[in-house]
């Protein structure tokens, strides 16, 4: 563990980070990677989905067994 410092004024100039802080920098680190991720799946959805809207549908792989 990191110790503190404290300046012949009494000011602090470095902390070492409790686990409980540790633990909540980490947590929400992880959350905000989901969003992150959830939001450029999303974005890429909307773009592709624009994109194939215009254009013709193509056949798909079972298309020329008759029916």
């Amino acid at each position: 563990m990191i110790r503190s410092f404290d300046a012949p004024g009494g000011i602090v100039l470095f902390t070492a980070s409790s686990p409980r802080q540790r633990q909540v920098r980490r947590r929400s680190a992880a959350i905000a990677v989901i969003f992150a991720i959830a939001f450029a799946g999303g974005l890429i959805g909307q773009l592709s989905a624009a994109r194939d809207a215009v254009g013709p549908v193509p056949p798909g792989p079972f298309s020329y067994f008759p029916n």
